[in-house]
C-alpha cells in the first residue's frame, strides 16, 4: 500500500484532464453519427476504456509515492 503525495495527485489530475479533452476532441471530430445521444455514449465508452488504461499506467509509476 502507498500514499500519494499532493504533487503526484496534481500531476495525475492534470494529465487525466488532458487525456479526457483529447478523447472528447477525437470522438467529436470523427462524428460517427449525427445523433448527439450516440456521440455522448461513444464518448463515455471510450472515456471509460481510456480511464482504465490511464489508471493501470499510473499504478506502475513510482513518482510521488510514500510507503506506509
Amino acid at each position: 500500500m502507498f500514499i500519494g503525495t499532493k504533487k503526484r495527485t496534481i500531476i495525475k489530475t492534470f494529465s487525466w484532464r488532458l487525456v479526457a479533452i483529447l478523447n472528447s476532441f477525437l470522438v467529436l471530430t470523427v462524428n460517427l453519427t449525427d445523433n448527439n445521444f450516440l456521440n455522448a455514449l461513444y464518448m463515455n465508452i471510450t472515456g471509460f476504456i481510456m480511464y482504465y488504461v490511464f489508471e493501470r499506467i499510473w499504478n506502475k509509476i513510482k513518482y510521488g509515492r510514500l510507503t506506509e
